[in-house]
This record gives structure tokens, sequence and C-alpha cells, in this order.
């Protein structure tokens, strides 16, 4: 009658409208269930053969609730007398699912995967499924069950109308353009909302007017029900907008399903879902031929080996044909912070070697988006094992600066480069066009080179891409006004990236997230479980070695650097991810000693000591202090013992070396050590408790204001002593915590010591509370230094930058000290297994314990009776045994007394042994290249390996001499000799630097 409006702004929400309208017509359901049978629900997961053995009974009537969190069952589909040729199934279950047929997985059901093609000539199903789901991601609402349980609605057959499915498509891609444009050139938000005011479009781009323009008759045909033929007018828009698009930046997109192994869900339910989830990409690849898709962790290879083995080999065939690739060196996305260096490098070994084994080659790129920072000694790990290639998105989550590139060279701290990509749009893409302009937009060195790496598909809870991705990645190809993309393998993506090397910006040392700072501290009992093991397999290792058994098994290492994931041992998890992790840990710990022990003993002997580190250790009792070599097994009667006493009263401690005085409130008071006196501007070792109720998340999150707000504990203390005129003497203070709880703060010297013992009893029982040891002091240097876990790292203590402003909590690999420039005059804390570290104007200060509230899984209500969850549960109250020492920090020490040398010195101690008999070192001595502290001792055939870690960042040269009857060649991480051996080495090392030095025996 009044002809079309010319004013675009009223087209674009009919156009919207239309579309919302138009995926309500895409599947069509038929309404007659198909009958199901159902095992019965258990906590224990099975494999999928044993799903035949299982008891079943048929489901009568729906909604039907089944299991607690994180059981799993069994259903069986008949489809007997029904037609599945070119249909669909719909499996409607709050729990995810997986199809199984002939025991092969063929692709699973999620929020993100709703419907899933039948097989040919189908006729019954078996479908596993988990009490568990994810999928914030998909619906931008809560997932989770029922508190009855996973509600069962149903399954169904459903056809696909393929015309409104590919218009649907269509519409979704063209409007998402044209949105974009429009916002993108005018003053107009959400061009598709219905009601309000509408800005015009008068000054939007002309393609944005041509799409919505053309589009118009298409919701013409739609509302007259002629689908087909307004499907055939938008793909002729399509065709003619196609092989057009913008070149400066194309999207190499990559399919990948970023797994959380554990998170929100147990271990158990993470295996499942990578089983669901390589089965949904590879049933991708049979319907798409361009997709290619990536993952990165080989961990998830032992799981779908345990649980549906018939999907490697079809994996492991995609891989050879270049459509499936591996993209993680390492077994597991490692955090890169709280793992000692060795075990963060057993990561890579793990990794690396499983990958060979399985698919014939490494991988040449670390794959590691959702980590909390990432420590400087990763690039040179990275190179010892053959990795050129590393990708995070992680970095835009900073909260105080903005990370400058998108592509660069990343040099570790001893100067050891990589090829680094970090991708701004996180890890859940779903290929629309506003992230296709996205990736491009944000690539900041598109300059330089004109690709950007676009991960795409569903991750956190896994399941990947899915069709619809897939098909608007077609459409989006090269079309008009878009950035170009298409699928593509990372490693390709990055070797052409590498062609443009030498014109990228550098950035050095560690990549530090201004975020998620409380990891370093969450769940302590975690934390020292996992340090434990650490030590254990350490001490397995050493006995190996001493008595040339050979390596370990590495099944303790796998299950070790498991939990190296980056929300394992970072404390994020779920509690119970805790309560199987931590036993299991205790539990490798224990077996570690008790092997070594059993190692090193003989049915008869002397009671002896065996001391597994790579340095001296200092034994005191009360009779006199014995040093044991390096590496050995000394009679505990029979060693060389001084005598040199400790004097002890209730207000002091004084041995040869250190003296200290301490106040009411049991806080040391005044500190000399070797004569000099520590500058303090008040009493050291003062306990600070601080609320901790983070704004966002609380197991992840410090926040800044809550260090800003805390109060020192008052009370006085209680002193007991024990020891006086020993070789060891120690004062325990009591106090009382109000509410927080009680503490008891042991001092121990030990004579001849230079560092003073710090163990504090702690029964810690107010929830959402912070509590610090912090030591004030007056060593003003610009920056203070953190352990690492190889080296070690400077960070800014001085204000003036909003980037040092932002570094309120750092993460240190059990150590950290602040100084004077010179760093000749400081102070330093060195841990058993703490990680949250801080320092401001010389106020060192590390966290104990933290009562975060505890991550709760994914659930419809906000509390419920399925399984082992309590609503408001805070980590780690009760009873905690922490251990620490204070001492003077002078990079000129003797290597033994370097930082980085007594966080394992002081912690692991000598393996007691009721029967042994002597065994002779046959470590090499270290001459010279104090900074150059040995680390570890891994067992070989013939031998072992050396490592060694220059931890000052200084150069210089260490003279090694080899045992008698042993032998001496430099070799790579790996270990593979690179020069002939010899009974003299002489290591010349440069700041940071990681060595390795295979010993031999003759």
């Amino acid at each position: 009658m009044i002809g079309r409006s010319p004013f675009l702004q009223f087209t674009a929400p009919r156009l919207q409208r239309c579309l919302d309208n138009l995926k309500l017509r895409v599947w069509r359901l038929d309404p007659t269930p198909l009958p199901v049978e159902q095992s019965e629900p258990t906590r224990e997961h099975r494999p999928v053969a044993a799903a035949g053995g299982l008891k079943y009974r048929p489901i009568r009537r729906t909604p039907h609730h089944w299991g607690e969190m994180f059981d799993q069952c069994f259903f069986r589909v008949d489809l007997r007398g029904r037609s599945t040729n070119g249909r669909y199934l719909c499996w409607r279950d709050q729990g995810e699912a997986t199809v199984y047929r002939n025991g092969m997985p063929l692709y699973g059901f999620d929020p993100g995967h709703p419907y899933q093609p039948l097989p040919d000539r189908c006729s019954t199903l078996l479908v596993e499924s988990i009490c568990c789901r994810s999928g914030i991601w998909v619906t931008g609402e809560a997932q989770g069950t029922d508190l009855e349980g996973s509600r069962f609605e149903g399954a169904y057959l459903v056809d696909r109308d393929d015309d409104a499915y590919a218009l649907a498509i269509d519409l979704e891609v063209l409007l998402g353009v044209a949105f974009h444009l429009i916002e993108r050139s005018t003053t107009a938000r959400d061009p598709g909302r219905a009601h309000g005011y509408r800005p015009g479009f008068d000054d939007a781009e002309p393609l944005a007017k041509r799409i919505l323009a053309e589009l118009e008759p298409v919701a013409d045909l739609v509302d007259a029900n002629d689908v087909p033929a307004a499907a055939r007018r938008s793909a002729a828009l399509v065709r003619s907008l196609a092989g057009r698009g913008e070149s400066a930046v194309t999207n190499v997109l990559t399919g990948h399903a970023h797994l959380d192994l554990v998170w929100l869900w147990p271990e158990s339910s993470g295996d499942f879902k990578a089983v669901h989830s390589m089965a949904n990409a590879l049933n991708l690849m049979e319907r798409y031929p361009e997709f290619v898709f990536g993952y990165s962790q080989p961990a998830s290879y032992d799981a779908i080996d345990r649980r549906a083995p018939k999907l490697m080999p079809a994996i492991a065939q995609r891989v050879r044909r270049g459509r499936f690739e591996h993209a993680g060196a390492t077994y597991v996305e490692s955090d890169t912070q709280l793992a000692c260096g060795e075990n963060l490098l057993r990561a890579f070994e793990i990794g690396q070697r499983d990958l060979v084994d399985r698919f014939g080659r490494p991988s040449r790129v670390l794959w590691i988006p959702d980590v909390f920072g990432y420590s400087a000694c990763v690039p040179q790990l990275m190179a010892g094992f053959g990795v050129d290639y590393f990708y995070t998105t992680k970095q835009h989550w900073s909260s105080a600066t903005q990370f400058p590139y998108s592509s660069f060279r990343w040099q570790g701290h001893d100067g050891t480069e990589v090829l680094t990509h970090v991708s701004f749009q996180g890890y859940n893409n779903e290929s629309l066009p506003q992230t296709n302009f996205f990736f491009a937009d944000h690539h900041r060195q598109a300059g330089v080179h004109d690709e950007a790496l676009a991960p795409t598909g569903y991750g956190d809870g896994g399941g990947g891409p899915n069709a619809e991705m897939c098909e608007r990645a077609r459409r989006l190809a090269d079309l008009a006004g878009t950035p170009r993309c298409r699928w593509g393998r990372i490693d390709e993506f990055f070797d052409r990236m590498a062609e443009r090397r030498d014109d990228l910006p550098i950035h050095t040392g560690e990549i530090y997230l201004e975020y998620h700072r409380g990891v370093q501290t969450t769940h302590g009992r975690l934390k020292a479980a996992f340090r434990a093991a650490e030590r254990g397999l350490q001490c397995h290792e050493a006995a190996h070695a001493l008595i040339g058994k050979g390596p370990i098994d590495t099944q303790p290492w796998k299950r070790l650097v498991f939990a190296q994931f980056h929300d394992h041992i970072p404390g994020s998890s779920i509690q119970r991810v805790y309560d199987e992790g931590i036993p299991e840990l205790e539990a490798i710990a224990q077996g570690g000693l008790d092997a070594a022990a059993h190692a090193v003993s003989r049915k008869s002997g002397d009671r002896c000591l065996f001391n597994p580190l790579p340095l001296p250790v200092r034994v005191a009792t009360r009779r006199g202090v014995t040093e044991l070599p390096p590496l050995s097994v000394v009679p505990q009667n029979g060693a060389a013992t001084t005598r040199a006493e400790v004097a002890a009263d209730e207000r002091s401690i004084n041995g040869p070396r250190l003296q200290a005085r301490f106040n009411a409130r049991g806080e040391i008071a005044r500190l000399v050590v070797d004569g000099r006196r520590i500058a303090a501007k008040g009493p050291l070792a003062q306990l600070w408790a601080f609320d901790d109720k983070p704004i966002t998340y609380d197991a992840w999150d410090i926040d800044r204001n809550t260090l800003a707000a805390g109060a020192a504990y008052t009370s006085t203390a209680e002193a007991v002593v024990k020891g006086d005129g020993t070789s060891l003497a120690s004062i325990a203070f009591t106090r009382d915590l109000g509410e927080d709880g009680v503490v008891t703060v042991t001092y121990t010297l030990e004579a001849d010591s230079p560092v003073l013992r710090v163990d504090l009893d702690l029964d810690w029982r107010r929830p959402q509370r912070l509590l610090k040891l912090s030591c004030p002091t007056d060593y003003r240097g610009r920056n203070a230094r953190y352990g690492a876990p190889f080296g070690s790292t400077l960070r800014p203590q001085q204000p003036g930058t909003l980037a040092a402003d932002a570094m309120f909590e750092n993460p240190g690999s059990r150590w950290a000290a602040v100084a004077d420039d010179t760093e000749h005059d400081g102070l330093m804390l060195v841990t058993r297994s703490l990680y949250g570290f801080g320092s401001h104007q010389g106020n060192l200060h590390v966290s104990l314990v933290r009562s975060a509230k505890v991550t709760q899984p994914r659930v419809a209500a906000t509390t419920t009776t399925l399984g082992p969850l309590a609503e408001g549960a805070v980590s780690d109250l009760g009873r905690h045994r922490i251990r620490l020492a204070i001492g003077r920090y002078d990079t000129d020490a003797p290597r033994h007394e370097q930082p980085a040398a007594l966080a394992d010195t002081l912690f692991t101690e000598p393996i007691a042994l009721p029967a042994a008999r002597p065994i002779e070192s046959p470590m090499p001595t270290l001459a010279d290249g104090e900074s150059l502290v040995p680390a570890w001792i891994k067992p070989t055939d013939d031998g072992f390996l050396l490592r060694l870690h220059e931890t000052l960042g200084r150069r210089g040269r260490c003279r090694l001499t080899a045992a008698e009857g042993t032998a001496l060649a430099p070799a790579t991480l790996p270990g593979e000799p690179t020069a002939a051996p010899r009974a003299a080495l002489n290591l010349d090392y440069t700041p940071y630097q990681l060595a390795t030095v295979a010993v031999s025996r003759a």
C-alpha cells in the first residue's frame, strides 16, 4: 500500500526476528519417543567394554531423573522398525552423553551439540552419559542438573528442514556482517533490537545497506511460507558477495576443544569429556573435508585408551592425514609457576615421548591458552625438547596493563627465543562474523604478517566445534566486507609466521598475568602434598642413581604431572578433585620415600642416613652437627660431627652465626647474621590477617583492596624453650588469634646455621580470611627477587608505575628476597611449599593460608543434595603445619647457602635407614660458579643426569670433577651427551641457564 520503508533501521529488527523464527523451523521432531533402557548409575566410571555386561531397565515415564553428581550410566536406544537414513537423533538429558556403535564413539550430545546425524541402517545405539553438564558458553545461562539428578526427557528422531537450515545460516552470517559494519560506522548499537528509539543507518557502510535491502525480500518469502525460494535468494546473495573478502588479515581457523581435565568436574568426568570431544571432531571431519582439528594434552589419549580404545586408531589415522593435529608439547596444559623445575621439565619429556610413541613425531607447539602467568624458564624448556612455537590467550585477561603484542618473539630469561602468538578472544569461538572481525582487528602485528590464529569450538567443558560453526566458516571464507578465513594447521600457521621472524617485536622474561593472584595460595594442603610428592620422586630417583638401578617407573611421574593441570594445582577446582587428588599425591610422596629407603637398605648393616640431594645437607641434633655429602649413604654414628652450642631463653636465641631477639608477641625484634644486622623497619615475622572476599573469582583471586585493609595480630604469646646449650635449640610462641584460631610459632636454630627456621602449627577457623607473614625491612632496591621453577625472576617493589602496582601478589617458587640494588645485603624467605609472595618498599611478605570459597559444580539451583556438595564450603580450615626460614640474603653467599639451594636442603630431610652400608657419593665436585645450583639427579641406564640451573642472573665458569669410577659429559635436556665423556668438565654458563651433565659409570 505504501511501499517499503527507505529507513533501514526498521528493516534490521524485522530480519533479526525472521532469523529467530526461522531457527524454530529447522528441526522437526517426531513426537513418538524411542524405547530407551538404562543401567544403574555408578560413582565409578566403567569403560564402554563393560556396558554389555550391565543390567538395563526400560524407562517407562519421562521426565526421568537419574544419578548423583558426576555418576555414569549407559543407555540402550532401540531404533528397530524406524528409518534412520538422513535423520538425526535428539537426546534430551541434562547430562552430557556420548553415542557408541559397536564400541566406537560416534559423537557427543551437550548444550552445543543438541542434534547429531544417525548412521544409515542403524538398529540400536549405546549411549554413555554422566550426571554433569556445563555450557554457559552456549546459552549464557547457568547449566546444571536438577536437585533429583540429571533430568532425562527422552530420545527422539528428528528431521532437518535443509532449506530452513541453510537459510538460517545465511541470515546469521549476513546479518552479523551487516550489524557489525553498522556499529562500526554509525552511532547505532544493537541494530536488531526490536523496541525503543532506533538511530538511523544513513552513515552505514554501503555493504551493510545492500545486505539489509536485499534480505528484505527474503523475509517476505519466509512470511509467505516459501522457505525454499527464500533459501535460493539468500544463497544467491552469499554467492554474489563471495570472492571479495578483505585481504589485510586472514584468520586461520583451527578446531579445538579447550578441555579442562578437572575443574567443575572430577578427573573421571574429564576423561569422559575427552572421548566425547574427540568423537565430535572425527564426526565433523567426515562431513566437512576442509575441517582441521587441533588438540593439546596427551593425558586425554591415556583416558581414551582406558575408556574407548577403538577411538585411538581413528585419531592416529587422521593425524597421518594431517586433519587431526596434536599441538601440545606437555602432557597436560600445565601451570608453569607452581611445579618445581624438574617437574615442569618432565611435563615436556613425558608429553613429547607419548606423542612419538603414538604418532611417530613430537609436537612443535606448546599450546596453553588458560594458565595464570608464564614462567621465564619456559622458552628454555621448549627449545630443549624441540618446541618452536607457543600459543596462549590468557594474557588478555590482565587487569591493569594491556599486553602489547599478538605475535612476537618470546625470549626467556636466559635468552632462548620462541615464536609466540596470543589471541585476544578467549577459547570459545563460534565462527560468527563478529568474532571473525575481532580476531583480525586485534591482530596487533598485522603490519608484519597477515594471519591471525582463530581457535574455533566450545571449550572449558570440551565438546569442540559443531556443524553450524563449519557452515558459517564456509560462508565467511571469502565474503565481501569481512576478513578472509580458512581452516588450517597450527604448525603451518607458525611456519609462515616464522618467515617474518626478524620483523616481529621481542618480549623478554616472564609473561606476567595481572589477575588470579590467589592461585599461588588456595588449597594449601594440596600444594603441600604436591611438593611432598616432588620430594618423594626426587628421593626415589636419587636412590636409583646411587646404586645404578636405572630409571624409575613413569606412572608416578605421569600422575604428578597430571596435577600440574592449570585448574588442579592452582586450587581452582571443585572439592572432589582434591578429595581424590590430595590422597593420591600423598601416596606418591610416601611411595617415593619408601622405595628410596628400600633401594639403598640392606638386610643387615649399620644405622645410616641417606642424603638424596645433589647438595650437602647438615643434620643437627642436640649432640652436634653432621654434614652429609651429596647423594650418599653415611653411617649415623660414624659420620664426622662438629660440636657448637646454641643458647636460648624466652626472648632470644643465639648461635655462632645467627642471633635473634623476640618481643612479647613472638615476633623477631632483632636479627643478626654473620655479624650483620638485618635492616628491619619493624618486627620481622609479623602475622597479618585480611578479609578475603574477591570481587569475582573466590578461589582464583586476591584483590588489591584486600591487602590494603589488613591488620596485624597484637596478642601476646606464651613462650616455651627447648635445647638451651645444645647444638639445636628452639623457642615456641603460642598465640590466640581470636576468631581466626590459634597458632604456635616455633623458631629453631641449628648450630653454625645462617638461617632461622620458622614452623607454624596453625589451627585456622575463620572462612574467607587470608593469613600472611610480613617482614618490614629497609631494603629498598628497585626490584625484589622471586624463585622460579628454574632460575629466578626480578619484579619491581617500588611504586610509581601501574604495572608495578599490579604486582602486589606474586608467584614465587618457594622463596623470595628483598635487598639493596647491589643484592649483597638483604632478607630472604625460604619455604617448604608456599608460592604466594609480595614485596613493597622493602616489606617482604608471604601468604600462609587463605580460606577461600571452594569452586562449586554447575547445578540448576543454588543448593543441591547431589553428591558431596556443600554450598558455601571454604578451603583449608583446620590444622596446618607450615615451614619456612628467614635469613640474610647475599648473592655472594656460598652455593649451599643460596635460597634456591636452601629451598631443597632445609626441607628435604635425609632418610633414616635401620640397616644399610655406607655408599660414597658418585656426584662430581663443583668448584666456583656459586650461583649455579644443582637441582636434581635423574637415573639413566649407565649413570645419571645432573641438572643445574643458574639462579641469580650471572655468568661464569663452574669446574666439575668426576668422582672415582665415573666420567662427565655435557648433555641436552633429554639427556643425550653432546661431547665425549671426560674426567673433568669446565661448564661455562650464562644468566639463568639450565645445564645438564651426563654422569656415566666406568
